[in-house]
């Protein structure tokens, strides 16, 4: 690339850095010459020669020892304005050292830009390799805004890539990462200054790719978790729906099929009762046998899935389970509003497993069920427990935590001076 005047690059920029530091040079010995021995002169005019002999060798020893120091004051406030103007390597060194502190999407970018404006480049662009054996274009540099005609952001590998532009390997550890591009160049292919400009920022670029690829796999990594968490989120959550629809279909299934054609039956054996005495030995045994039949199932129904908790809600379900409960327990539920059924489901067969197995104890069992800022919270409260291990099972906690868990709710248990406390916090609203 020699000698041509329309390419953009960093010469004409290095130039008026030159240009600035020799004015500000030029002014500062002005300065000091003015100073120093037309100010001597001035102030003695009637000084010999020696005396002005030796003002101006001070101004020359002055100027001698503070140009340097000014040369370097405008470089660094005209780099401050125009960092290109400090030269490609000196931008590669300040590349590199800021590598470390800034996110690898930013230094990309930086990366392109670096190269398309140290070799005159109109477009530079970094491509990193995937994992399927091809190549994807990361970042891409370019002095218009318009890309060139047929662009892709993928090829199968760099042969693919355009025959105009300038391929450069990017290596680490003998691995091949990806490789930087250049092209659109205003005066012909690369010059040897150029090259090794190229090939320097390609032989710098390997751990900046290497951590980018790590990135992309991370980034992959926790997608994929996340979405496994979603889906086994939502398997629980129909694994749940499944089995309360599965509960409420067989109570309805035996309501059915064994209590209502009992009930039928009672009704025509009073009705037998009546017209023949001579069973009236056998009908009433008959009657107190089915009703009891009647009560067990009844009983069994109201495990499965009580009819009270669709009819008329947690708080009155509630009521009928410590009917059944052999350790006194005492219920605060008052004015407790309707929830979801899979919310009302949860919390009362999590309860019903639990308090069915509880240990028997002389004090009483408190269970209080409260609606707030929409969330139902259930505290159980047990004066003599001081551990869950004492009054539940592994497997009781764990299908309660799980049942709890699919509708984003926690279950915990703290120990506090009037007792093991058992707290269940789910929404009282169906979850998203």
């Amino acid at each position: 690339m020699s000698g041509g005047t329309t390419r953009p690059g960093p010469d004409r920029r290095s130039a008026a850095l030159r240009l600035a530091e020799w004015t500000a040079v030029a002014v500062f010995v002005i300065a000091v010459y003015e100073v120093i021995v037309a100010g001597g002169v001035a102030l003695w005019p009637d000084a010999d020669d020696a005396w002005i002999l030796a003002l101006w060798v001070a101004a020359a020893v002055i100027s001698a020892s503070g140009m340097t120091a000014v040369r370097g004051a405008v470089r660094s406030v005209f780099v401050r304005f125009r960092p290109s103007a400090a030269g490609p390597y000196a931008a590669l060194v300040s590349f590199a050292a800021g590598a470390s502190a800034e996110p690898v999407e930013q230094m990309l970018p930086r990366l392109a830009e670096l190269l398309a404006r140290g070799t005159g480049a109109r477009r530079a662009e970094v491509w990193l390799a995937d994992r399927g054996g091809g190549f994807r274009r990361a970042s891409s540099w370019q002095s218009t805004q318009t890309a060139g005609a047929g662009e892709t952001d993928r090829v199968a590998d760099l042969a693919a890539l355009p025959q105009d532009r300038e391929v450069l390997p990017v290596t680490d550890a003998g691995e091949l990462l990806g490789a930087l591009t250049v092209a659109g160049f205003d005066d012909g292919p690369f010059t040897p200054r150029d090259l090794l400009l190229a090939s320097n920022v390609a032989n710098a670029a390997g751990l900046l790719l290497r951590t980018a690829d790590l990135e992309a796999r991370l980034i992959d990594r926790v997608r994929a978790e996340s979405e496994q968490a979603e889906i086994l989120r939502a398997s629980r959550r129909r694994v749940v729906a499944a089995r309360d629809a599965a509960r409420e279909q067989i109570g309805r299934q035996i309501r059915s099929e064994v209590c209502d054609p009992l009930e039928t039956l009672i009704g025509r054996m009073a009705g037998l009762h009546e017209e023949i005495a001579g069973m009236q030995d056998e009908l009433p045994s008959m009657i107190a046998e089915a009703e009891s039949v009647i009560t067990r199932f009844r009983r069994v129904v109201r495990g499965v899935y009580p009819s009270v908790l669709a009819d008329h809600g947690l708080q009155a379900a509630l009521g009928n389970l410590l009917e059944t409960v052999e350790r006194p327990t005492a219920l605060d539920a008052e004015d407790l509003p309707r929830c979801p059924a899979r919310i009302e489901a949860c919390v009362y067969f999590c309860l019903a497993t639990m308090v069915r197995g509880w240990p028997d104890g002389d004090e009483r069992l408190r269970i209080a069920v409260t609606a707030v800022q929409d969330r139902l919270r259930v505290t159980l409260t047990d004066p003599q427990a001081s551990d869950m291990a004492d009054v539940a099972t592994t497997a009781v906690l764990e299908a309660a935590g799980d049942r709890i868990a699919a509708l984003d709710g926690t279950l915990t248990a703290t120990t506090e001076s009037d007792g093991l406390h058992l707290v269940i916090d789910v929404p009282a609203t169906e979850p998203e």
